[in-house]
C-alpha cells in the first residue's frame, strides 16, 4: 500500500510520518520476534560478536571500567545473519513505502536491530542520521518499526517537526552527567517542538535521514524491540565519496557503475 497525497505532504513539511497502515502481520511478526531473540541471545555477554551496547559510559566501548548498567543493544545487518531478514527486506508493504519516497530504484543502505531490554533500557540521544553516514545526497528515508508497542514509558522515538529543513546540524560525541558515551552523537535541539510518537508493534515510522530524533530510556517492565530499515536511491555517494554500488538492490536498477 503506497502513501496518500496527503500523508507525502506532511512527510515533506515534517521530515517523518507514523505509517497508518500495518506493515507486518501478526503471524510474520511472531517469526520476527524469534529470530530477533535468538540472534541477541546468541551474543549476550560477547564482545566483537556482532552486537554493541551503544548506551556504554566510559573511555571507549572496550573499556574494561565501563558503565554498561545501561543497554541500548544493536545489531547491525539482520538481513545476512538470518533468512527471515533477508526477506524481511524483499517485503512489499515496506519497498511501496520507500518507493514513494526514494523512488523506483531502491537500494538499502543497512539496517539495524536495537533493543531496550526492560527496567534498564538506555537512551538514544539527538541526532540526525546522516550525521553518522554523511550520505551524498542526504536523502535516505528509514522505516523504523516496534516489534513491542513502542511508547512514552519504554521508549518510542521522538522527533523534532520540521528538523529536515534545517541542513546538517552539528554534531559532538555524547555524554551525560554520568560520563562520556563513546558509540554516540548528540545534537543540540529546542526540546520544546519535541513530539513523541508511539508506534503499535507491526507498524512504522517513516523518517528523513536529517529529521532529529532521539529515544528515552527504558525503565518500564516491558522491553521494547524494534527493527529499522535504511533505504537509498541508487547512485547515493558514501562519506568518501564513493558510489555505494555493492549495496543490495532492493528494487529497480541498481547505480551505472554496477552494471
Amino acid at each position: 500500500m503506497s502513501l496518500t497525497a496527503e500523508q507525502l505532504e506532511r512527510f515533506d513539511r515534517d521530515g517523518y510520518i507514523p505509517i497508518p497502515h500495518r506493515l507486518i502481520e501478526p503471524d510474520h511478526l511472531e517469526r520476527l520476534r524469534d529470530r530477533y531473540d535468538a540472534q541477541f541471545a546468541e551474543r549476550r555477554g560477547t564482545v566483537g560478536q556482532g552486537m554493541r551496547n551503544l548506551a556504554v559510559l566510559g573511555e571507549s566501548e572496550s573499556d574494561p571500567d565501563a558503565d554498561r548498567s545501561e543497554e541500548m543493544l544493536q545489531i547491525m545487518e539482520m538481513w545476512k545473519l538470518d533468512d527471515e531478514y533477508r526477506q524481511l527486506l524483499d517485503h512489499p508493504p515496506l519497498l511501496d513505502v520507500a518507493e514513494c519516497l526514494v523512488g523506483p530504484d531502491i537500494q538499502l543502505f543497512h539496517d539495524q536491530a536495537l533493543y531496550k531490554p526492560a527496567h534498564h533500557g538506555g537512551a538514544v540521544h539527538w541526532h540526525q542520521d546522516n550525521g553518522y553516514w554523511r550520505c551524498d545526497p542526504p536523502d535516505l528515508v528509514s522505516i523504523w518499526m516496534p516489534w513491542d508497542d513502542a511508547d512514552e514509558e519504554n521508549g518510542c522515538m521522538t522527533m523534532i517537526p520540521g528538523s529536515h529543513k534545517e541542513g546538517a546540524a552539528s554534531h559532538e560525541r555524547a555524554a551525560t552527567e554520568k560520563g562520556e558515551n563513546p558509540a554516540l552523537l548528540m545534537a543540540e535541539v529546542d526540546e520544546s517542538k519535541a513530539v513523541r510518537v508511539p508506534i503499535r508493534a507491526g507498524y512504522g515510522l517513516l523518517h528523513h535521514c536529517r529529521t532529529l530524533h532521539s529515544t528515552s530510556p527504558n525503565r518500564s517492565p516491558r522491553d521494547r524491540r524494534a527493527m529499522v530499515v535504511h533505504y537509498m536511491s541508487s547512485g547515493t555517494r558514501n562519506a568518501q565519496g564513493a558510489v555505494m554500488a555493492d549495496n543490495l538492490v532492493l528494487r529497480g536498477s541498481g547505480p551505472a557503475s554496477a552494471k
